[in-house]
């Protein structure tokens, strides 16, 4: 009877060690958490939606998500969004994207309120969705 409570403690040991370990992952940290600015382009660009979601963990406060256009000037335009963003924007609003040289897929926010300049390509390019029917041109 013994060696049978010390085989079942065993077992029960290796089963508990065996779930611990299976359910640990290691965190993978985002690549470009920490960027080197002299890999990424500012380009102005316009938030075409946010959607806010209630966080009941934190009591009554709510998780703004920002959708976002860029790449404003070309045919090909660019889509990215932010989660849980803290800055307040609103839609139709210009700001400015980081994107990645390389990969123009990557994308983040860096800022809002553009420059004079930077606010003409906003201008023609909701000019641009106003003349093809469309609220923001090149976005679905």
């Amino acid at each position: 009877m013994n060696n049978l409570s010390k085989l079942i403690t065993r077992f029960l040991l290796i089963g508990v060690f065996f779930l611990v370990f299976s359910g640990c992952k290691h965190d993978v940290t985002p690549k470009y958490e920490d960027f080197d600015e002299k890999e990424f382009v500012l380009f102005p660009g316009v938030v075409t939606k946010i959607t806010r979601t209630p966080i009941y963990a934190r009591g009554n406060r709510y998780e703004y998500n920002v959708y976002y256009a860029y790449n404003l000037e070309s045919d090909t335009i660019l889509v990215g969004k932010e989660m849980d963003f803290d800055l307040a924007l609103k839609e139709g609003d210009g700001l400015y994207i980081f994107v990645h040289k390389k990969d123009k897929g990557i994308s983040f926010i860096a800022g809002s309120h553009l420059l004079p300049k930077d606010e003409k390509i906003l201008e023609s390019y909701l000019k641009k969705s106003k003349e093809n029917g469309v609220e923001y041109y090149g976005v679905e």
